[in-house]
């Protein structure tokens, strides 16, 4: 439940327009919870396909790591995007 929170909240901020310092703060936030997750979600999913022999919510970790970091990958496009359509200033 929380890790959909977290994505949703990732994939939500794209569409409402925050402040910048807020901004900035979410996207650091983002990408840190993302790096983590998806390091121990790698490291949980290679721990689980050679140690154990059952599932776990190694798969879940990681998807979630992958989610917000392509949430963030996403805001960056956004941004470069706006960036070329912008009229160039005088």
């Amino acid at each position: 439940m929380v890790y959909f929170l977290l994505v949703l909240a990732a994939w939500g901020s794209l569409f409402f327009r925050l402040p910048t310092w807020l901004s900035i703060l979410s996207s650091l936030a983002f990408l840190g919870l993302g790096a983590i997750f998806l390091l121990f979600g790698l490291t949980f999913s290679y721990w689980d396909s050679h140690m154990t022999s059952g599932s776990s919510g190694a798969t879940s970790t990681l998807v979630t790591g992958v989610l917000l970091l392509l949430s963030r990958a996403a805001l960056v496009v956004k941004l470069v995007l706006h960036a070329m359509v912008a009229p160039p200033e005088p």
